[in-house]
């Protein structure tokens, strides 16, 4: 396949100029100009659109079925948006992770990795009113599973999640496992559950992820009353704390977001935190969370850089995932950047008009244009 003629965005080869990119044997073959189209069994016009890696999503909720009021079915709600490869956030603990593994993991074109929840269970009574109590008790916290359950799976679990509905005792046993298995902790900035971040903070290392990073509360969030960011949050940030988006429904603030921002606390990560719960808005899809990052004064380069090429770090997958260098993985993204007025909101209800949006035109996964998408 030759994609040809569109704006190449690559933070991780510093490009974003216009190329061809020649896929083969579902790598990257060459990024170059002027490829000939001889050779090429599919040629897909780029012409007047921006093309770059698939989307590494930092945060979702896959776990479709065996959490059935939260995962959403990744290749028709992460794939064809973009999201070629996700990071499932907690869904599971260790008791349901070899059904995740097994029955969805195994059978998706989606490219999923997981953190293990510190819960046994992880979120499989998230939204069900009347039984999520029992995500309080710690007779579901089994340290020395969780780690087994780690080592069994170390290809796919990448780290320990931390929830905030497993509450402050279970943080200081994630914190636990994650050093004894050597993965990273992801930690929720969950202000609107009442765990202030200076406390979640100091369970944290370099490495480690905290999401939810521009929560807007109401309980204290990652800038004070004046709107400053808080002392224990820029140290955090110095000392290599990873600050990751995770929108979701209740978890992003345009006001946090810009206040932070224009004081240099840029998130390292954008992720979507999609589930049953907000994809039907105020999240929708990865392309209108990464608009909204426009809408604030991100550059498209610095947007895309913290969808692909920085996930894929934390990861630790960028030798593949996240970027065009001949070899990667042939996971491409080709995108209209529409422009107009369009409405944004955020998870306090406030509205916002931007002017750029960014639609999936072609998804490319593992060398395959996805079906229904065009090819000349």
């Amino acid at each position: 396949m030759l994609i040809k003629r569109g704006l190449v965005i690559d933070p991780a080869q510093g490009l974003e100029e216009e190329y061809d990119v020649a896929v083969s044997g579902g790598v990257v073959e060459a990024v170059e100009k002027n490829i000939p189209t001889s050779s090429a069994k599919k040629v897909v016009d780029a012409s007047g659109m921006i093309v770059t890696p698939g989307i590494v999503d930092l945060h979702v909720h896959v776990c479709y079925s065996i959490c059935p009021r939260l995962g959403v079915i990744p290749d028709e709600a992460c794939l064809p948006a973009g999201s070629t490869t996700v990071l499932d956030a907690g869904s599971a603990g260790h008791i349901v992770f070899p059904s995740f593994r097994e029955f969805i993991i195994k059978n998706s074109k989606t490219k999923i990795y997981a953190l293990l929840n510190i819960g046994s269970i992880g979120l499989v009574t998230f939204f069900f009113d009347k039984i999520k109590s029992i995500l309080y008790s710690p007779e579901l916290i089994d340290p020395s599973e969780t780690i087994s359950c780690i080592e069994k799976n170390r290809d796919v679990i990448k780290g320990v999640k931390w929830h905030n509905t497993y509450g402050q005792e279970a943080l200081l046993y994630a914190r636990q496992v994650a050093d004894k298995t050597g993965t990273f902790l992801m930690c929720e900035n969950s202000a609107l559950y009442h765990y202030p971040v200076d406390i979640v903070l100091k369970f944290m290392k370099r490495g480690d992820v905290l999401t939810h990073c521009f929560h807007g509360g109401p309980g204290p969030s990652v800038i004070d009353e004046d709107g400053k960011v808080r002392p224990e949050v820029e140290e955090a940030y110095r000392r290599g704390v990873l600050f990751d988006i995770g929108h979701g429904q209740a978890s992003f603030s345009f006001r946090v977001a810009e206040k932070a921002i224009q004081q240099g606390l840029v998130p390292t990560t954008i992720s979507t935190d999609l589930h049953l719960g907000n994809i039907n808005g105020p999240v929708y899809d990865v392309g209108t969370t990464l608009s909204k990052f426009l809408l604030l004064g991100l550059s498209l380069s610095d947007v895309v850089k913290r969808a692909t090429d920085n996930p894929a770090r934390v990861l630790g997958i960028n030798d593949k995932i996240g970027n065009l260098r001949p070899g990667a993985i042939a996971d491409i993204v080709v995108w209209k950047l529409l422009e107009g007025k369009f409405e944004f909101v955020d998870c306090v209800g406030e509205k916002r008009i931007g002017e750029k949006l960014l639609k999936p035109v072609h998804v490319v996964s593992s060398g395959e244009l996805l079906p229904g998408r065009g090819a000349i």
